[in-house]
Order: C-alpha cells, then sequence, then structure tokens
C-alpha cells in the first residue's frame, strides 16, 4: 500500500459526518423541547407557593383574631383589617355552590383567587356550654387560575377548614 493512498483514505467521509451532526441536532431538539416543561413546573410552583402562603396567612389571621374577639362581627372586621386584602375580604355565610361565571370569588393583591366562609357551628353536647361561646367553621378555597377565565379552576383549588371558638367575654 503505497504512501498516497493511505492519505487519499485518512479522514472522515461525508456520510460520517452527516450522521454525526444528525446525532448532535437530535440531541439538541431533545434538550430544547424540555425548557417549555421546566418553565411550566416552575411557574406552577411559583402558584402553589402563593396559594399556600394566602393560605397560612388566613389562618394566622384567624388565629389571632379569635383571641381577640367578642363576637362575629368584631372577628370579622380583625380578620380583614388582618389579611389586608384589596377590596375587603369578605365572607360568604356558607359555602353554597360556585357560580361557573366566577363572579363569587375575590382576588387578592398576590394573584391568588379565593372563595372565603363562616358558619356558625353549636358546641357540643360533652363540651362546657356556656352564653359566652360561640363556635364557628371556616372554610378557603384557593387557586391562583382566574376562574373567570376557567370556571373549572375552583374545582381543583385548595380547601383549608378550620374552626375558631370566640369567647363573649373578650369585649373591652
Amino acid at each position: 500500500m503505497s504512501r498516497l493512498s493511505r492519505i487519499a483514505r485518512a479522514g472522515f467521509s461525508l456520510i460520517e459526518v452527516n450522521m454525526a451532526i444528525f446525532v448532535l441536532a437530535g440531541g439538541a431538539l431533545a434538550l430544547l423541547g424540555l425548557f417549555p416543561l421546566g418553565l411550566r413546573d416552575s411557574a406552577e410552583a411559583r402558584n402553589e407557593m402563593r396559594v399556600a402562603a394566602f393560605a397560612d396567612r388566613f389562618v394566622g389571621a384567624c388565629r389571632i383574631a379569635a383571641e381577640q374577639a367578642a363576637d362575629k362581627g368584631e372577628f370579622e372586621d380583625l380578620l380583614a383589617e388582618a389579611m389586608d386584602v384589596s377590596g375587603g375580604l369578605k365572607l360568604n355565610d356558607s359555602a353554597g355552590d360556585a357560580d361557573d361565571d366566577g363572579s363569587d370569588y375575590d382576588e387578592d393583591k398576590s394573584g391568588v383567587y379565593y372563595r372565603a366562609w363562616m358558619t356558625e357551628e353549636g358546641l357540643g353536647s360533652g363540651e362546657l356550654s356556656s352564653e359566652h361561646l360561640k363556635r364557628y367553621r371556616l372554610g378557603l378555597l384557593v387557586t391562583a387560575e382566574n376562574p373567570k377565565q376557567n370556571p373549572r379552576a375552583m374545582y381543583y383549588a385548595a380547601g383549608y377548614g378550620l374552626t375558631v371558638t370566640l369567647d363573649g367575654r373578650n369585649a373591652d
């Protein structure tokens, strides 16, 4: 074999170069396809954190208001003040059924949509009965999705509930 024929055969053929480019392009496209998934997951995680933060703020404000309030009206006022919700916090009288147009939900300045309600509950028969004590059950549905744009958003909203007992002797 002459030296010239070995030099002529050294290197890559055009087919090998094209195959390498094809493999690299396929890998690059696969990586580019992962970016939208990562962005979507990041947005969902951010929304879940906003919802959890709002619910935590709501539960904390309920606990503080329950310690200081003597009646339902004062509790609602203290809760609305502690929550500092744009447009004021509205507590519905019952959980009820949600309207399909999303009009019965309120928006917080953090971008979450919520529906809160408060119903009176009787004291249990085994518990100390008192004319000063009133028990209320509070409920909260929270989502980061606008229910006016997607009416099914509240069907999948995070739900929270708690019970507070107000002592009428807290009045000043």
